[in-house]
């Protein structure tokens, strides 16, 4: 299936047609990964929480207000979800392995020692961004690795634009800190 405009995609879905919805979870399903993954730190979880929500998003499609994006609603349920899974586990951020996203790089970069090498920077920053309070975490990832503009992580976090704004300039301080304390 071609790339179709969403609303005709979300149309057909209503309708009735399978295939339609399976390009939306195409289009989506590593961004709703990649988010439930970076608030869960667990790869299991993750996936398993990136069903729930691709079941979610189908069962109330019908109630999607056209007018929005259909990405930021997707971003909205994924990080409402995995909110909830992580406070009812009452967990705390433990350590992580790189993500997939450094996974899918080594695998494209075809020399060794940068690849190695940017592994390890990805894990560096990673690690790093792991240390910041849960929500300045997610509005560094919806900004940096998810592209997100700061309105449109103020309409997921339902926080103001200018707390959004104040956080990342918080956390971009908080990480050149500590990436600053492991180069040196």
């Amino acid at each position: 299936m071609k790339l179709l405009d969403e609303n005709i995609l979300i149309q057909r879905t209503l309708n009735g047609d399978v295939q339609s919805f399976e390009e939306i979870v195409k289009r989506y399903n590593m961004m709703v990964y990649t988010l439930a993954y970076r608030i869960l730190k667990n790869r299991e979880e993750a996936e398993e929480l990136a069903q729930d929500v691709f079941i979610k998003i189908y069962s109330s499609l019908k109630s999607f207000n056209m007018k929005s994006k259909l990405s930021t609603w997707i971003y909205r349920i994924t990080y409402n979800t995995s909110i909830n899974k992580f406070k009812s586990q009452k967990r705390r951020i433990v350590t992580t392995e790189i993500d997939r996203y450094a996974e899918f790089n080594a695998a494209v970069i075809p020399d060794v020692h940068s690849n190695v090498a940017e592994i390890e920077k990805q894990k560096i920053v990673n690690d790093s961004i792991l240390k910041l309070p849960e929500t300045d975490r997610i509005i560094i990832t919806l900004y940096y690795y998810e592209e997100l503009s700061i309105k449109e992580i103020a309409e997921i976090t339902e926080l103001s634009v200018q707390n959004i704004k104040i956080k990342l300039y918080r956390s971009r301080q908080k990480l050149f800190k500590d990436l600053n304390n492991r180069v040196n």
